[in-house]
């Protein structure tokens, strides 16, 4: 599913302008987004999560119009922020399985087989019950990409 950015501009009530006529297409696939601070890199992935809007300027992710259809691209985008919370007295596996109903997998099996599929992709099987808050910093970005990758499963 390709990504179409066009004419994307966003200023803060500040007056700081983070995005000036961005225009880009991105096709499928896994991608970061690499630049100084400053440059917007924050701003863009908020607005392609759906978590900010633009002051002008159009967003798709296939067919679904990113600005207009939020819980559609909800169901179907990852995106994991470089800092990001995690509830400390829960273990991975029980996290997951939550994010798997949340994600619409309803199903006692099918949530058993997505959560530990996922935790073996991101090497965290071993540590599936250890808490959240015992992880070091590399585990809990695993973790991050793991629920990141609950927008390539379709429910």
């Amino acid at each position: 599913m390709e990504l179409h950015i066009r004419g994307v501009s966003k200023t803060y009530a500040n007056g700081v302008q983070a995005l000036k006529d961005v225009t880009l297409t991105i096709p499928a696939g896994m991608y970061g987004l690499l630049g100084p601070n400053g440059a917007g890199k924050s701003t863009l992935m908020r607005i392609v999560a759906t978590l900010q809007e633009p002051d002008e300027g159009s967003v798709s992710l296939g067919d679904i119009d990113v600005l207009r259809q939020m819980d559609e691209v909800r169901k179907t985008l990852g995106y994991l922020p470089q800092e990001f919370g995690v509830y400390p007295k829960v273990s991975a596996e029980k996290l997951l399985d939550h994010f798997a109903v949340l994600k619409g997998i309803t199903g006692r099996r099918a949530r058993k087989e997505v959560v530990e599929a996922l935790l073996q992709q991101t090497n965290l099987w071993e540590v599936r019950r250890q808490k959240l808050g015992g992880y070091s910093g590399g585990m809990r970005q695993r973790f991050g990409v793991a629920v990141a990758l609950f927008g390539q499963i379709r429910s």
